[in-house]
């Protein structure tokens, strides 16, 4: 019985150093401070800090591309792939990941949304304004933003939150963790 309690204990504290990691436990939103220090005149870079509250984000990304000459025109231009896959790194090693990526055809779309010409949609989940704000002023992150801005010929960006998200990974790891913890516990049981 010792055993098996210490098993269950264990997984728990896994799925409980997840959480922290994922979650951001301990992270503070930006101070007054830091925002006053961080900011210059820009209005929405200073909302975007002042509206912090050390929670997830996630960033919407409409896109439209600029392609190189005899580039195919569909998809992601090469130089915006480029940045992409080293971006991606910087993300997901702060909990951060892909929401969702897609096409938007346009026929269904009206007024400004229409006259975007968008090629692509990309939702972003951050775990915090912080990551973020780390991770774009990054001596890292600015050695590949030139991709970026060479692959794209217009994008509007805003963040968002989620009042309803099936997406988390929070449930997947606690269901596989739970699977595991039952099968090493069915295994204890087996070797007495």
């Amino acid at each position: 019985m010792k055993t098996r309690l210490i098993n269950a204990a264990i997984f728990l504290v896994l799925y409980l150093a997840f959480l922290a990691w994922y979650d951001g436990w301990g992270m503070d939103p930006f101070t007054a401070e830091e925002v006053d220090t961080l900011v210059g005149n820009d209005k929405n870079l200073r909302r975007f800090l002042e509206d912090d509250d050390g929670e997830e984000f996630f960033m919407l990304n409409l896109n439209r591309y600029e392609y190189v000459e005899n580039e195919d025109q569909q998809g992601q231009p090469v130089v915006y792939q480029n940045y992409g896959q080293a971006v991606i790194q910087m993300i997901l090693k702060n909990a951060g990941h892909p929401i969702y990526s897609g096409d938007i055809p346009d026929y269904l779309l009206d007024g400004d949304a229409k006259d975007g010409n968008w090629h692509e949609i990309i939702l972003m989940r951050y775990r915090s304004r912080r990551d973020f704000v780390s991770m774009v002023t990054s001596d890292e992150y600015l050695k590949i933003a030139q991709h970026r801005s060479g692959g794209i010929e217009y994008a509007e960006v805003t963040p968002t939150r989620a009042d309803f998200n099936l997406t988390t990974p929070r449930f997947v790891i606690l269901a596989l963790l739970v699977l595991i913890a039952l099968a090493t516990d069915r295994l204890i049981r087996r070797a007495r």
